[in-house]
């Protein structure tokens, strides 16, 4: 860090009770969000309190530096951007502090779909409905003046915000809410009250609207229903000033809010979605015109390209939308009851498709999954685009502008007209009920003239939409990719809009460079490192050279900004690095065509992995500490700085970067959830790999990527180590020396009796049967802790008529290791194992895991440490056991001679079994005669692999697993169920309850042997797993 920057953050952490960070990683993590745009920041403040940001603005306007509120960082055109101080109000200030009967107050950095469900409980709702409600805080709805699809019924926040707490740019906290210029009310009956710093304010104001009355004249006429930047329609009334409107769009350039109060509405009742199909986007938008009378709540229009996406996303959406539609219409009726709106909405198809032919054909959802199921359309499409595996990358240079909904079919052949006059491909989805649409035109990276061409169509375009009526930033706001326009196509308005900052912020401390004055703060920003990384002529075809970000320089007393030019190498850099260095040589994975900056570059940083939703499993480390390096996305980013040159080389092997690296516990949920499938447990590898090439592992990480070798060592002398774990003061000492937490359940040390059991059997010697044939790849657990396990599921093949292998010679997966980093030992057991594995394989053998994780190590990591056809081979053949009796269930060969079992089992689905896409294990045991299946949707365990194991992660990993253990002490569970051998630690965790592979279920059903018989008793053993 260098000196000043650390004197920011001395100066800070003196000051304030939250949290300051000026160091590199932190500030390369806050300098992207979803938008196109990197400009990194001075610091980044995490406040606690009001009084904690008034300190910090107050310090910045002292020393002239900006201030830049972000939520989730999930803008779309760069608001949460700047190169000051970022405050992030996501991490502290997220509670929801007062619920009344129409009104609730809360803060900042409280995510929407949060307050969603608490308004729920009370039959509420706040209305705005953002497709990124699961992450999207209500301080950046307010930002941005959030509507969605249902604006029609709900309106936006400006609708919704009737007062809020504030800081101003020079660090005074006041309220904002309607207000008489220089008059305070004194009623104690209403809901706010202005100080005098606030009436004064509103005096100034008024003056500049009388003033400005022509132009305000001009926006009350404006048939749009919404505009970018600030509140000019309806800001004055006969309850004088409605200051709290003004910050609604306002991107934080005016005031910051700390607590907001809001008007909530009842929940609808009841709802019908339905979905009109078009033979052209004309039939479409007259069909707008037509439904909207009609008393829609929401109508969305998707073009071709969106629809063809969509059903690239879910396979589900070819039986709904045939290729040959040119467009869709996704309409919602509300009603008191299902039967009015199951009436509006066959009024609705009379109108549309008998009357007016317009549609070709309709879809009504049946039932509430498939009402999910339409809203995808609006919500998880886009996303995905960033996914094609192509150069060409879909931007949201143009996303939001609104138009009047009258001219919608005018503006939809006018565009189709500017997309051909510049050979500009783009999609296009919009909520065309009031007229907002979101274009994203495709740029190809590797073309600087499809770069140049996407620019002068945004010009284009911009003054397209300025020509029919319309506005810009809409629903999305200015921010740094609109904010040239506004000022461009709407130069009185946007006169009106700096008046209004100058009254509100003189100084120009509060994000500056948006909305106002825009073309200093574009010229300087980078765009993200997925368009630096071509070739230099398309660099420069770019907005502008690349910048470094503001360094501040103490001269006399004063804070004076100092821009560096940075360095245009944005190459990945492979080679020998300089001995004052380090010799270690990047990447250390093999990665092939698919290499690590095209994996950073598909992350378009639009933080749906900071999700908590019950529907999404996401990153379980995430949830339990929600800051932005948990995230997926801060891998990803770190990756793409570090390449792009937009962070120095030695960071690479920092501790700084290896702690953010080590948020990752390799479970690839991401992967699954990620709509654009990017690989951060590869990336986060890499990084962590760096660092231990370079500085090599701690003890107790060592120990505990050597849990194989441990396990061995334990098993040759069990009885002493059995005794060990479950002592206290040994454990005390076990927890000291290798960093094992004293409190974890560990299991039993069973020694080498499977592998011995195997031999007598002759099962180590290729199997000599005809038909089926399997090669048992026995990992850690089932080898030295649950030899019952390797024997059921031995049985289990038997009694099926398969032939089983296994081999003495293979060793442990590698998984631990793999999650440490440590590569060089990964790829020498990889190596090990792909030897033999390959040879099973030309021998047409099967190869299957009772443990997922072994199998996610083989097929996801092998590859990545070994590049050779024998690792394919082994890839392409290689199963979980539970997947493997499934599909044997699909073609008739499993055999069903299951007796009765009556018991009630609650079945968790390990985060590694969900990766290889078959979560069929519930249905497999449900074929068993009276056992009672519950199944788990409260997500990961927390364990996730040697990380629960660890001292220092112990009680997060506890946390991260409540849902799951209060489900498991429930008194109409008898037993759980799991593949995963961490999982089951985590769930004989302080209960009672035995918690056994599904194998082992399956074998008893068999009633194969007595051994079984007693694998669902109760153990009662002192910190010794069942």
């Amino acid at each position: 860090m260098d000196p000043v920057a650390q004197r920011i953050q001395d100066d800070l952490r003196g000051a304030i009770s939250g949290e300051v960070f000026c160091d590199d990683v932190t500030r390369a993590m806050y300098s992207t969000d979803a938008s196109l745009f990197e400009v990194r920041p001075l610091g980044v403040v995490r406040p606690r309190t009001t009084e904690d940001v008034s300190a910090v603005v107050r310090y910045a306007c002292e020393n002239g530096i900006g201030v830049h509120a972000r939520g989730a960082g999930t803008s779309l055109a760069g608001q949460s951007l700047g190169e000051g101080i970022v405050i992030d109000f996501s991490r502290f200030m997220r509670h929801i502090l007062e619920t009344r009967d129409e009104f609730v107050r809360v803060q900042p950095g409280v995510i929407d779909s949060h307050l969603e469900e608490h308004l729920g409980k009370i039959g509420r709702t706040l209305g705005p409905d953002p497709a990124t409600a699961t992450v999207t805080t209500i301080g950046g709805m307010i930002g941005r003046n959030t509507s969605g699809s249902r604006f029609l019924r709900h309106g936006d926040m400006r609708n919704r915000l009737t007062s809020a707490r504030v800081v101003l740019a020079d660090g005074t906290i006041t309220e904002w809410g309607p207000t008489m210029p220089e008059v305070a009310l004194e009623s104690s009956e209403t809901l706010f009250q202005p100080t005098n710093t606030t009436a004064k304010l509103a005096a100034a104001l008024s003056v500049i609207l009388s003033e400005e009355e022509q132009v305000l004249a001009d926006v009350r006429s404006s048939e749009s229903y919404s505009s970018g930047g600030y509140c000019l329609k309806n800001l004055q009334d006969e309850n004088g000033i409605h200051m709290e409107r003004l910050l609604c769009g306002s991107e934080g350039t005016l005031a910051l809010v700390t607590e907001a109060t809001l008007l909530t509405s009842p929940m609808d009742r009841a709802t019908v979605v339905g979905l009109f199909l078009f033979e052209s986007l004309d039939r479409a938008a007259a069909a707008v015109t037509e439904l909207v009378p009609l008393g829609v709540s929401a109508c969305d229009l998707f073009d071709k390209r969106h629809l063809a996406l969509a059903r690239g996303v879910d396979s589900t959406f070819d039986r709904l939308i045939d290729a040959h539609y040119e467009a869709c219409l996704l309409v919602e009726f509300t009603g008191e009851d299902t039967r009015e709106c199951e009436s509006l909405f066959a009024h609705a198809v009379e109108v549309v498709q008998g009357q007016g032919r317009l549609a070709i054909h309709h879809r009504r959802a049946e039932t509430f999954a498939e009402k999910n199921l339409f809203w995808r359309l609006s919500r998880q499409v886009t996303p995905t685009l960033h996914g094609v595996q192509t150069t060409s990358r879909a931007v949201p240079l143009v996303e939001d502008s609104a138009i009047p909904p009258a001219v919608l079919a005018e503006f939809l052949v006018r565009y189709q007209n500017v997309l051909k006059s510049h050979a500009i491909t783009a999609t296009l989805f919009g909520h065309a009920g009031h007229g907002q649409m979101h274009v994203r035109p495709f740029i190809d990276t590797s073309d600087p003239e499809s770069i140049g061409r996407v620019l002068q169509f945004a010009d284009a375009f911009h003054e397209m939409v300025a020509t029919l009526g319309g506005t810009i930033g809409a629903e999305q706001g200015c921010g740094i990719s609109r904010t040239v326009h506004q000022s461009q196509y709407f130069p009185k308005v946007t006169r009106v809009f700096r008046r209004i900052k100058q009254a509100c912020d003189p100084k120009d401390s509060l994000n500056p460079g948006k909305i106002t004055d825009g073309e200093g703060l574009r010229n300087r920003a980078r765009l993200r490192p997925e368009f630096l990384f071509q070739k230099e002529s398309a660099q420069k075809a770019i907005l502008a050279p690349a910048i470094a970000p503001v360094q501040i320089l103490a001269v006399e007393g004063e804070l004076v900004a100092e821009r560096v030019q940075r360095s245009e190498t944005n190459t990945f850099i492979e080679a020998e690095r300089s001995a004052t260095v380090s010799s270690t040589r990047l990447p250390l994975l093999l990665w092939g065509e698919d290499d690590p900056q095209s994996q950073s570059s598909q992350c378009n940083g639009c933080g749906a992995c900071r999700s908590q939703s019950q529907g999404m499993r996401m990153c379980p480390i995430y949830r339990a500490l929600p800051v932005e390096e948990a995230s997926p996305r801060a891998k990803a980013t770190l990756m793409a700085a570090l390449q792009s040159g937009a962070m120095d080389f030695q960071n690479w092997e920092s501790d700084a970067v290896k702690k953010v690296a080590d948020l990752c516990v390799n479970c690839h949920q991401c992967r699954i959830d990620c709509a654009a499938g990017v690989d951060v447990p590869a990336i986060a590898l890499e990084l962590k790999a760096a660092h231990v090439a370079a500085h090599g592992l701690s003890m107790s990480q060592w120990f505990l990527s050597r849990v194989d070798l441990m396990s061995s060592l334990g098993g040759a002398m069990r009885p002493i180590a059995n005794a060990m774990i479950a002592n206290p003061q040994a454990r005390w000492v076990l927890e000291k020396m290798c960093g094992v937490a004293q409190g974890r359940k560990l299991p039993k040390f069973s020694g080498n009796q499977f592998m011995r059991w195997a031999t007598r059997r002759q099962l180590t010697r290729p199997s000599r049967r005809s038909g089926p044939r399997v090669f048992y790849f026995l990992d850690t657990f089932a080898r030295w802790h649950d030899p019952l396990l390797a024997e059921a599921f031995v049985a289990v093949l038997e009694h099926n008529g398969i032939g089983v292998f296994i081999d003495p010679r293979q060793v442990s997966s590698g998984m631990p290791l793999v999650s440490a980093g440590d590569v060089d030992a990964a790829r020498r057991v990889a190596k090990v194992n792909i030897r033999i594995l390959s040879e099973a394989v030309r021998q047409g053998y099967t190869i299957v895991a009772t443990e997922p994780s072994a199998v996610t190590c083989i097929k996801h990591d092998y590859p990545l440490l070994v590049d050779d056809e024998e690792t394919d081979r082994v890839v392409a053949a290689t199963t979980d056991a539970m997947s493997y009796l499934t599909q044997l269930h699909r073609e008739g060969r499993l055999r069903l001679d299951f007796q009765p079992l009556s018991v009630s089992v609650l079945y968790h689905a390990p985060c590694h079994s969900r990766l290889h896409g078959d979560t069929s294990t519930e249905q497999l045991l449900r074929l068993i005669p009276g056992l009672s299946i519950q199944g788990n949707d409260h997500g990961c365990s927390g364990m996730a692999g040697t990380y629960g194991l660890a001292r220092e992660h112990y009680r997060s990993s506890l946390r991260q697993g409540r849902a799951l253990l209060t489900a498991l002490r429930s008194s109409a569970v008898e037993a759980g169920a799991t593949e995963c051998s961490a999982c089951r630690l985590q769930m004989e965790q302080g209960n009672t309850k035995p918690t056994i592979h599904p194998i082992k279920i399956l074998a008893k059903a068999y009633g194969i042997s007595s051994k079984f018989d007693g694998i669902l008793n109760p153990s009662t053993a002192r910190l010794v797993t069942s």
